[in-house]
């Protein structure tokens, strides 16, 4: 004996419209697995970054905290506290950027800078609480 199951109009209905509701739920709540590019002007921080990609500044670096590069760092030239003593030092808050950071301008950080990446600096970086990398640290203005 042949038993066909036939479904009710409604119910295929019900069905597709549940299908279609998870689909489109999975589809807004999927993220990139590469952070995108960013790009940016002049921009002040009040408090520290962490950006997740290499950065790049096409100013001057002025940070209040420590700068801590996980890659190579190149700048100007690297200046210690006494530049960067009048930026007030902010904790407690954190940006984050996800994927290579571009900087138009210059870039103040009012708390520590973490870069999962390389750190490439077109003026000077100012830190008051040091600058460490754990690759080369090279200073393109040997004569300061």
């Amino acid at each position: 004996m042949n038993h066909v199951f036939v479904m009710p109009a409604t119910a295929r209905r019900f069905t597709l419209a549940m299908t279609a509701a998870l689909l489109g739920l999975v589809l807004c709540t999927i993220r990139p697995v590469h952070g995108q590019p960013q790009e940016l002007g002049p921009i002040t921080v009040g408090g520290s970054v962490h950006a997740r990609g290499p950065v790049v500044v096409h100013g001057r670096l002025s940070v209040a905290g420590r700068v801590r590069a996980r890659g190579p760092v190149t700048a100007a030239y690297f200046s210690g506290p006494v530049s960067a003593a009048g930026i007030p030092f902010q904790g407690g808050y954190l940006k984050e950027f996800d994927g290579p950071l571009t900087i138009h301008g210059s870039m103040v950080v009012r708390g520590d800078l973490l870069v999962d990446g390389p750190l490439t600096v077109d003026g000077p970086i100012e830190a008051n609480g040091g600058i460490d990398a754990d690759g080369p640290m090279r200073e393109r203005e040997y004569s300061r």
